[in-house]
């Protein structure tokens, strides 16, 4: 987790081994009107602990004023109800109807090739080891990270695959830009209609991820990273490109710098206000409580005209006062993460909520449905406050709507603990008794490879890990999720790895620094020069040597133990003598076709030609004797050789040559004389 922090309210021990710890009562709902400004002071906020039920009895002052001289039957009529009655607060979740549909699907617009050509494809970034990446792990946080990924959720990140990631880090790289910078949005005309978009896009079909993935992972994107408030809800593609759209209020760099300076204000004022909580479940009650006493629901989001135009963002939120389930989640995913409690954004077809961790067991808040709007005389009630799954998915449900969608199989946490939340009390946090084992991290060396396995006694844990060195998690940092699978690691890397599991504290961090183990290559010349041997570590090939020299004999190469000829391409995977191959160097005797005499006083001299020969060496002389011979030596089996006497005969003979491995040359036999009569 961001932080863990302890406080121990109660005693007892609840199911799954876990004690409960923190109960709160609901937070006073005295003041029913809605504050005049973004936040209201901390001191008022803090301070707004009275239990709700000892407020139900008490008139609730009209929003704006009211007519004092109401009549009696009027009054009696908007009386509210006693919590005398223990049916009450089940009458309250029983009655409830909540605001339905405010999530609104991506909007895909799609544009010509022409358009997309126009605009831009990002191009992934080289790094320092040579990969591209558009988020790399060797340069690391000194260049990507950003001081408002606080606000995000890293959950579904890690659980994604290679190429699902790099189109996430495509986005992200892309948002990221336009929340520091000044870039204006590129305006693109399709069919009439006017469309502000990001000047570079994202392409997936190039990263390996479908037309369909890619829209359902823009969607999670969003909600895991609301801190990029002005993205719109859609995107512009050309079926194998996407354009994230950027609101038309934000499409200008130095309006959206502005507006950013505002939210970040806004953030941070309730920010200090959450601060004043002493445990993770009063941090999450007091964000709760800022954000539905603030807001109120956009019931006009479907109208051409309605509350807010950015009610699908957090923006609605800090700088707006009406928005939707949308604005809810995305707020408080920001709140409570910038506060250090891991939490997610979850939607189903047309509704929005959250996933919560707090002690390490997560749970789900739905600030919609909490934000009663001054029904029953409340301004906020608890019934949606950190629940199991099975109880929001099922006797707290309506209409399915908290249904996730089916592009979360396999991608959110397991929220079995519940916190028995009523109408007006928070309910009961379990603290747990047990932490999860440490992982094991086991380094195999295997075809060339460094590969790791990761374990953990604790039977149905989830272990998370990280190959750079930085600390792992499953929702505060960029982690990979194991899925029992071997992983390559490269020599000196930093595997450190955590295990969690719903009811336990999560395990401490294991590190382990994984490095090749170094094997040595041996030379055994034979007779050659020496060779030092070479220390290589494991999977890295050895570097070829120069050839060895020995007098006589050719090079025939490196060969192991078991007589294979060595490739130096391949990789060591274990201690080695390499030995050469020798050949004896042996010259074929040469043989003389024909000699001619040519015109100049010259004769040619034409051989058959000796395999293997380097070349050729002649000699001749005017005596069968050959004394006083002269030699010219030749490449090919043909020579002319000229300076001749006219009248006289000459005696010719030849012979081949080869090299050794010091580059002497090795005669064969002379081949039989030849003589020509020199007559022209």
């Amino acid at each position: 987790m961001k932080k863990r922090i302890l406080a121990f309210f109660l005693a007892g021990m609840m199911a799954f081994s876990m004690a409960p710890t923190e109960t709160f009562a609901a937070a006073n709902t005295e003041e029913n009107g809605r504050a005049e400004g973004r936040v209201s002071d901390a001191e008022d906020t803090l301070s707004d602990t009275e239990p709700l039920n000892e407020l139900w009895n008490q008139q609730e002052e009209p929003e704006n004023g009211g007519n004092a001289a109401q009549t009696e039957e009027e009054q009696e009529s908007e009386e509210p109800l006693s919590l005398d009655e223990p049916s009450m607060e089940e009458d309250i979740l029983k009655n409830w109807t909540p605001p339905m549909g405010g999530v609104e699907q991506p909007k895909v617009v799609e544009i010509s090739e022409e358009t997309a050509e126009s605009l831009e494809i990002i191009e992934p970034q080289e790094t320092a080891d040579g990969t591209l990446e558009y988020r790399s792990s060797v340069l690391g946080s000194k260049q990507y990270d950003s001081s408002w990924d606080v606000y995000s959720s890293n959950y579904i990140y890690n659980r994604l695959d290679e190429n699902e990631r790099k189109l996430w880090d495509a986005l992200d790289l892309i948002a990221r830009g336009y929340l520091h910078g000044t870039e204006n949005a590129v305006r693109v005309a399709v069919q009439g209609e006017y469309y502000y978009a990001t000047q570079k896009g994202v392409s997936f079909t190039f990263m390996g991820v479908t037309y369909d993935r890619a829209a359902e992972l823009f969607t999670m994107f969003s909600y895991s990273n609301p801190q990029y408030y002005f993205i719109g809800n859609g995107f512009l593609s050309n079926g194998s490109s996407m354009f994230p759209m950027i609101y038309d209020g934000f499409a200008n760099g130095a309006t959206r710098a502005a507006e950013t300076a505002k939210v970040k204000a806004q953030i941070d004022a309730m920010e200090a206000q959450i601060a004043a909580g002493t445990t993770e479940v009063e941090k999450a009650r007091i964000a709760h409580d800022l954000i539905c006493k603030k807001i109120k629901y956009d019931h006009d989001y479907m109208k051409p005209v309605s509350k807010t135009p950015y009610h699908q963002t957090a923006y609605s939120v800090f700088c707006d006062d009406y928005t939707v389930c949308a604005g809810y989640t995305k707020a408080f995913t920001i709140l409570m993460n910038g506060a250090g409690v891991d939490t997610l954004s979850v939607t189903s077809k047309e509704h929005a909520w959250n996933m919560i961790c707090i002690n390490d067991s997560w749970y789900n808040i739905d600030l919609t449905w909490d934000d009663l709007d001054g029904q029953y005389d409340m301004e906020v009630m608890y019934g949606y406050f950190n629940r199991s799954t099975a109880m929001i998915t099922g006797k707290l449900d309506q209409n399915n709507y908290h249904q996730k969608e089916s592009c979360y199989t396999g991608l959110l946490p397991t929220a079995t603990q519940d916190s028995g939340a009523t109408p007006t009390s928070i309910g009961t946090i379990g603290t747990p008794t047990k932490t999860a084992a440490e992982p094991q991290i086991k380094k195999v060396q295997a075809s060339g490879k460094l590969l790791v396995n990761l374990s953990t006694d604790t039977s149905g844990a989830d272990i998370y890990y990280t190959t750079d060195g930085s600390e792992p998690s499953s929702s505060a940092t960029r982690s990979y999720y194991y899925t029992g699978d071997y992983f390559e690691v490269d020599h000196n890397d930093t595997v450190k790895a955590i295990a969690v599991k719903d009811t336990m504290w999560d395990s401490k961090v294991t590190s382990a620094k994984l490095t090749k183990s170094t094997h040595t290559v041996k030379f055994n010349t034979k007779g050659g020069n020496k060779i030092s041997s070479r220390k290589v570590l494991y999977g890295n090939k050895v570097k070829k040597p120069a050839n060895p020299k020995r007098s006589n004999y050719s090079f025939a190469g490196w060969y192991t133990s078991s007589g294979e000829k060595w490739d130096f391409s391949s990789k060591v995977t274990k201690d080695m003598t390499l030995t050469a191959k020798w050949k004896k160097v042996t010259t074929g005797k040469a043989s003389i076709k024909k000699v001619t005499n040519v015109s100049g006083k010259k004769m040619k001299v034409t051989l058959k030609k000796v395999s293997g020969a380097k070349g050729y060496e002649f000699r001749y002389a005017s005596n069968s004797k050959m004394k006083s011979a002269k030699r010219v030596t030749g490449k090919s089996t043909s020579r002319t050789i000229g300076s001749l006497k006219k009248g006289k005969t000459y005696y010719v003979q030849a012979r081949a040559y080869k090299t050794d491995s010091k580059g002497k040359k090795i005669y064969g036999s002379w081949s039989v004389k030849k003589s020509v009569k020199i007559k022209k």
